[in-house]
C-alpha cells in the first residue's frame, strides 16, 4: 500500500475554499491535515502583532502535526490560498501512521529538520544584521557627534534599528561580551573611541 493510500484509509477527506483558516494559532487541538490538492500559507504573528509569512505549502505538506503529536497549542495559522483537498488525521491517526510507515516517519523528520535549519539560519542571519545595524547606528553617532556614548533607552534604540526591544537587548548583550560596547544605564558607549 503508498502513503497516499495509507494516509487516505486513516483520515477523512475534507474540502476548503479560498481564505479558509485550516488551523490557528494558539488554538488547541489534536489533528492534522496531509494536503492533496490545493496550496496554503502558513503564517504567525510576532510578538509586536505584525503578520509573518513562514511559507506555502502544496501536495504531500502535512499542516498541524507538531501539535497533533504533542498537543501543545498552534504556533501558526495555515489558510487556504486556493481550494484544497486534505485529509485530516487524528493524532492517534497520524502517530499510528508514523509507526506503520517508515518512509513517511523518515520524511517527516528530514523535512522538520530542513526547517529547523531554515529557521535557525534565518534567525542567526538577522541577528547578525541587527548587531551590524546597531552598530552602524553607534558608529554614525560617534562619529556625527565626536562622543562614542549614543544616550537613549533600549526601547527608543529598537525604534532607530528597527527590531523588538527584546531583539536589541539580546543583541546588546553579545556586542559587550564581544568587547564592542559597553552598556550603562540609558545609554550604550561604543568601544575603540576615545572619550
Amino acid at each position: 500500500m503508498g502513503i497516499w493510500e495509507a494516509v487516505a484509509e486513516r483520515g477523512t477527506e475534507v474540502r476548503f475554499g479560498a481564505g479558509d483558516v485550516l488551523v490557528r494559532h494558539g488554538e488547541v487541538s489534536r489533528h492534522c491535515y496531509a494536503i492533496r490538492v490545493g496550496e496554503v500559507l502558513v503564517t504567525a504573528t510576532s510578538t509586536q502583532g505584525a503578520t509573518v509569512v513562514l511559507g506555502r505549502r502544496g501536495p504531500g505538506a502535512v499542516i498541524g502535526e507538531l501539535s497533533a503529536l504533542d498537543g501543545a497549542p498552534r504556533s501558526a495559522t495555515v489558510r487556504a490560498i486556493g481550494d484544497v483537498t486534505a485529509v485530516v488525521l487524528t493524532g492517534v491517526e497520524f502517530e499510528s501512521l508514523l509507526r506503520d510507515e517508515p518512509e513517511l516517519a523518515l520524511a517527516e523528520v528530514r523535512r522538520l529538520s530542513r526547517q529547523f535549519r531554515e529557521l535557525t539560519e534565518r534567525y542567526s542571519i538577522r541577528g547578525e544584521e541587527l548587531r551590524l545595524r546597531i552598530v552602524q547606528l553607534l558608529q554614525t553617532n560617534a562619529d556625527e557627534s565626536g562622543d562614542p556614548v549614543f544616550r537613549s533607552t533600549r526601547e527608543e534604540l529598537a525604534g532607530w534599528v528597527g527590531a523588538t526591544r527584546e531583539a536589541v537587548i539580546r543583541a546588546l548583550r553579545e556586542l559587550e561580551t564581544e568587547g564592542v560596547v559597553i552598556l550603562r544605564r540609558g545609554a550604550v558607549e561604543l568601544c575603540g573611541r576615545g572619550s
